[in-house]
Order: C-alpha cells, then sequence, then structure tokens
C-alpha cells in the first residue's frame, strides 16, 4: 500500500522544505509511487534481423526533441525484443532521458503516443490510472532546474540523472479531472505563445539572409557601386597588392613554391566572377606577412595552472569569444618567446570543423602573449588593419563560405579540414583601399544594425521562456485554472488505487499485434 501520509492534503506549515501549500483537494506525492517505471535496453546491433525492416519505434535522446514521441530515427523488430533487454512501453507513458550530455543544461521529458521501446539511456514512468501523463510530464519540464540540481549523479564521465533520487522528487498532485483541465489550459497557452516563437524564428532566418546578402554585396562590389561613380580612388586593387609585397616581410613558404611574395598570375581568373573596375584578384598568400600558421593542442591542465588557450568555439560564430567556456589552461607552459602566442589583429580560421563552420574566421582582439591556439586553428597576420578587416569580410561572406566548404578535406565519417596550402590559394577580391574602407564603413554600420535587433529578439524570446516557467509555475500552484470542490482528492484517488492498479500491459496477441502495425493500435 502507499503511504497515505506522503499523499495527504499538507498546510503551509507542514509542507516539506521547498514546497508550497496545495489547494484543497490536492496532495503531495513521491513520482516514484505514481506509475510502473521501466528503463531500456539496445538490441545487438551486430544482427541485421534486430534492425532490418523493424516496425517498432526504438527511442533514444536524439528522439527526445519533442514533447510528443511517435516516429522515431531507428525502428526495431518484434524480434530484437524478445531478444533483448528492450521492453514494450504502453502507450501514454512518461520519457526521460537518465544519462546524455544534454542533462548538462537540460531533461528532456516526453510523452509517446504509440507502444514504443527506449534505448538504455532512457527510462519510462507509466502513471497510474489517477495520474495523466501529459501532467506529469509538463510538471517535470517546469522543475528541470530542481531535477538537475538535486538528482544528478556525482563523479560520472557522462551527465546522469540518478533514479533513486528522481523517484523521489515531490509531485503536486490536483484531483484527475482538474489534471485534464490543467493541461488543456496549457496546451491552449502554449498554442498561442508558439504563434510568437514562429514569427521570431522567422525574423531571425530574415537576419541571417540578410547578413548573407550584405557580405555578398560587399565582396562583390555591389554594396558600393554608388560610391565608385563618385570617387576615383588614387591607388587601385592592384597597386595596393603591389604596394602590400614591398611593405611586408619576406614569408617563407614550403618547400617547392617558387614565389615567396605571392603573385598575381598564381589565380586563374577564368572561373572567378567578374570585379569591378579598380579591383583585383590575388591570393591571400599575396596580402599576408605572416603565415598560414597551424596551432598547438597539448592537454588540457588538471589544476589550471599551465598556458591559457582558446577552444575551437572561440571563433564558431565568427566573432571572439574569450568567455571562460571559451577558454582552457594547458598542461605545460608555452615560453613566452613562442610564436604561438596571438596578438591583436591575428586572424584566425577554424582549420577543422563541421561543414558548416570549416574555414569560418574571426580577429583575435584580446590582450597580447596571453593565449595560444588549438591546432584545428589557422593564423595569419597582416601589415594593415583595414586589410585584416577585409580579409575576414570575404572570408565569413557566402563567396568565402562556399569556397572553404569545397576544398575541404576528408572521408565519411570524418571532420572536414582545410590546410596551410587551400588558404594560401585563397582567391581574394581586392578593391581600392580607399573603397575597402568604405565597404567596411557601410558593414559595421548595417551589421550593428542587425545586432541590435537580434538582442531584441533575444531578449523577446527570453520573455517567451519566462512566461511559459510562469504558466507553469501558476499551473502547478493550483492557479491557472478554477477549483471544482465536486472533484475528488487526489488523496483518495491514490489511496483506492493503491495496491490494485496497475498500469496497463502489452501482453500476448495484443502485444504482437500492436508490434506488427509499429505500435499503433
Amino acid at each position: 500500500m502507499m503511504d497515505l501520509a506522503l499523499t495527504k492534503e499538507v498546510t503551509e506549515d507542514e509542507a516539506p522544505e521547498g514546497l508550497w501549500r496545495l489547494p484543497e483537494g490536492w496532495s503531495w506525492a513521491k513520482l516514484g509511487e505514481l506509475g510502473k517505471w521501466t528503463g531500456g535496453g539496445t538490441p545487438a546491433k551486430s544482427n541485421s534481423a534486430f534492425w532490418t525492416d523493424g516496425t517498432i519505434p526504438w527511442v533514444s535522446p536524439k528522439d527526445m526533441k519533442r514533447d510528443v514521441i511517435g516516429e522515431t530515427e531507428d525502428l526495431i523488430s518484434v524480434a530484437a525484443v524478445d531478444g533483448s533487454s528492450a521492453k514494450y512501453i504502453p502507450e501514454n507513458s512518461v520519457l526521460m532521458v537518465m544519462r546524455s550530455g544534454i542533462l548538462r543544461h537540460t531533461f528532456p521529458v516526453a510523452v509517446n503516443d504509440r507502444v514504443v521501446t527506449l534505448n538504455q539511456d532512457l527510462r519510462a514512468l507509466t502513471p497510474v490510472r489517477s495520474c495523466d501523463a501529459r501532467f506529469l510530464a509538463n510538471f517535470l519540464r517546469s522543475a528541470q532546474n530542481r531535477i538537475l540540481r538535486d538528482c544528478s549523479k556525482d563523479g560520472t564521465t557522462v551527465n546522469s540523472v540518478d533514479a533513486g533520487a528522481l523517484e523521489s522528487f515531490d509531485v503536486p498532485l490536483p484531483p484527475f479531472a482538474q489534471q485534464r483541465r490543467i493541461v488543456a489550459r496549457i496546451d491552449a497557452l502554449f498554442s498561442e505563445i508558439a504563434d510568437g516563437e514562429a514569427a521570431l524564428k522567422e525574423a531571425r532566418k530574415g537576419l541571417d539572409l540578410f547578413r548573407r546578402a550584405l557580405l555578398k554585396a560587399a565582396v562583390t562590389g555591389e554594396l558600393t557601386k554608388d560610391w565608385r561613380e563618385k570617387n576615383r580612388p588614387t591607388e587601385s586593387g592592384a597597386d595596393f597588392v603591389s604596394r602590400i609585397a614591398v611593405e611586408r616581410p619576406q614569408i617563407r613558404l614550403p618547400r617547392g613554391h617558387a614565389s615567396r611574395n605571392g603573385d598575381l598570375s598564381e589565380i586563374e581568373t577564368a572561373a572567378l566572377p567578374r570585379l569591378p573596375n579598380g579591383w583585383v584578384w590575388a591570393p591571400l598568400s599575396a596580402l599576408v606577412s605572416s603565415g598560414p600558421k597551424n596551432g598547438y593542442s597539448p592537454k588540457a591542465s588538471n589544476d589550471g595552472s599551465g598556458t591559457l588557450a582558446l577552444k575551437l568555439t572561440a571563433t564558431t560564430q565568427g566573432s571572439l569569444d574569450l568567455s571562460p567556456r571559451a577558454i582552457k589552461a594547458l598542461s605545460e607552459t608555452i615560453p613566452t618567446d613562442s610564436s604561438l602566442y596571438l596578438e591583436p589583429g591575428d586572424l584566425l580560421f577554424q582549420r577543422g570543423n563541421t561543414v558548416e563552420y570549416v574555414g569560418i574566421a574571426a580577429i583575435f582582439d584580446g590582450p597580447e602573449k596571453t593565449y595560444v591556439y588549438p591546432d584545428l586553428m589557422i593564423r595569419v597576420r597582416t601589415c594593415e588593419r583595414l586589410l585584416t578587416d577585409w580579409l575576414w569580410r570575404v572570408a565569413n561572406s557566402p563567396y568565402g563560405r562556399s569556397y572553404m566548404a569545397d576544398n575541404a578535406t576528408g572521408t565519411a565519417g570524418t571532420m572536414p579540414k582545410i590546410s596551410g596550402e587551400v588558404l594560401r590559394q585563397f582567391p581574394i577580391p581586392v578593391p581600392p583601399p580607399a573603397e575597402i574602407a568604405e565597404i567596411i564603413r557601410r558593414v559595421s554600420k548595417s551589421l550593428a544594425a542587425a545586432d541590435d535587433t537580434l538582442k531584441i529578439l533575444d531578449a523577446e524570446a527570453s520573455d517567451v521562456a519566462r512566461l511559459k516557467q510562469s504558466i507553469l509555475k501558476s499551473a502547478f500552484e493550483g492557479r491557472l485554472v478554477p477549483q471544482d470542490p465536486n472533484d475528488e482528492p487526489a488523496a483518495a484517488l491514490l489511496a483506492r488505487g493503491a495496491g490494485q492498479e496497475k498500469p496497463a500491459r502489452t501482453r500476448g496477441g495484443r502485444k504482437s499485434r500492436l508490434a506488427a502495425n509499429g505500435g499503433k493500435a
């Protein structure tokens, strides 16, 4: 029998620490007592009969991105369930991720709308009939921060939730009819909010399109077409490249490279876009004064005593991030005279990453002689900041991103990478320096306006998140929908069902029929 002391109505003075006073007819209950708990398992990948032509959804953490789970990425066969630790989970169960890196910040919860199976990183709670699965799922989402704080395991290599601690988690339980009314009201309010979220998402897409269009116009000369009609620079793009060759230090290139300072003839321009008058194509090797040079990646320090190094995430967004999350201390101290130390104005390219990010560039504007950079980055330096700013915009434009993606190497399943040679041969459109300055001014002004808009969108997204939490808080404090004194109290429902009520099972012919039909009734 369930301990009724845990499910009785509690006054404010009697409420356990951290809990709140509940409306009349509600009760506190332990999550573990509200139904049948079931773990998951993974059928042997080596047995093709388990995974070929499967009909039964097999839920893993990668599927737990929706509130309601139906179809899944992987399907298994009836033989897989019979021959492994995987178990059938009845529909309208509460599915929870118990082991995954995502538990660092999120506790994924969902309800299944059909019979499914789980992998070993999930658990399911099939509620007793006096508990609504969607009510419990909504409560767990509202309490995710407390769950991650109070129920996480210590000392595990992968973030995990302790099953015993989770089963002891307190749940505010209203009468069953009230649970249904609360779920309906949450659905209605969240549906309205979803319309606003969709509008925010479209606005973000619009900003991304604007940025890409802006940079494309910048590097093709379309952005400053009007400027060229009114201005005649004294120095052309070709003059600028020639001046750079004279002013910069001699560069040592790998053996086999005949030119030390770059040569306009190194580029085959026939396949490249036509440039405006006064512009010229030049390889990046003709424009830099140092590099390309790969970084260095020793192991991280255990005590934080070594030299500070950027993580790859420090430049993933095309801008510099020097927050603690993007920095690590190395296991050794790099001599202060090492060329690995970054200097203000250094241009960093991601040497290896996903196709989305490989070759993306960011300018280092941090303190000198403080940070080194990892092996998956390549550094270049130029003679003047104007040129660095221009190379950064070209590299991150649609033209530059396309060049990097097309020239990245890597086999299936390996990380795409670019080489120093790919960077050296990177064809750069070079305008007159006066026009570069005008382009940078216009782009910077427009991007600043876009950033201001993005901050507004971020603030609105935060407001949406707070509004959702406010709705959930009101729901589980009994303030979202009116109370009905005619509802049978939760304690009575639980007491009457304790020791008698069993979650629905899938046995015999029904189990086989459901499995053969992909879990659908």
